[in-house]
């Protein structure tokens, strides 16, 4: 069933128009001829390809960036729970670590003697616990806290020298 075939049916079509484009159809096709018909399918044919091909490209293109999203949103979610976890507290000892901040501030964190040997064989970097102007600081593993300062830059308060920022 074609679609003058329906227009009749639905009643949007008269029997008269549908003969009038009938014989308009039967006139158009021998005036192009055999060839011109032919082309014309192959033409209609390479738009749907061509159009389908487009569709194809644009779903990966979208599968793509939602793939993407998706990493990152977890990437971030894993940064999160390694702040929330793994960050951990200087103990309270007899010697006090001083570190600049990059707002110039001077806090200092208090270790034992075995803990202030690590920090200056740069094992660990200091991370801001709480929010962004408050002294409340944290330490991670130089290996983690660069995997944790390419989403939450700003909670990395102290690098170790040589340990290069990311």
């Amino acid at each position: 069933m074609n679609l003058r075939d329906q227009l009749q049916k639905a009643n949007l079509l008269s029997k008269k128009d549908a003969k009038r484009l009938a014989h308009e159809q039967r006139v158009e096709r021998t005036e192009i001829g055999r060839d011109g018909v032919e082309r014309q399918q192959r033409e209609h044919q390479e738009e749907l390809e061509r159009k389908l091909a487009e569709e194809r490209t644009q779903r990966k293109v979208a599968q793509a960036q939602t793939e993407a999203e998706r990493k990152v949103a977890e990437e971030r979610a894993a940064c999160e729970q390694i702040l929330g976890q793994d960050v951990r507290r200087p103990g309270h000892g007899r010697q006090r670590f001083y570190f600049q901040t990059v707002d110039g501030a001077l806090p200092w964190l208090e270790f034992g003697d075995i803990e202030l040997k690590q920090m200056l064989s740069a094992e660990f970097a200091v991370v801001r616990v709480g929010a962004k102007n408050t002294h409340d600081y944290g330490l991670l593993p130089v290996a983690t806290a660069k995997r944790v300062s390419r989403q939450f830059p700003d909670k990395i308060a102290w690098w170790p020298p040589g340990a290069g920022q990311v």
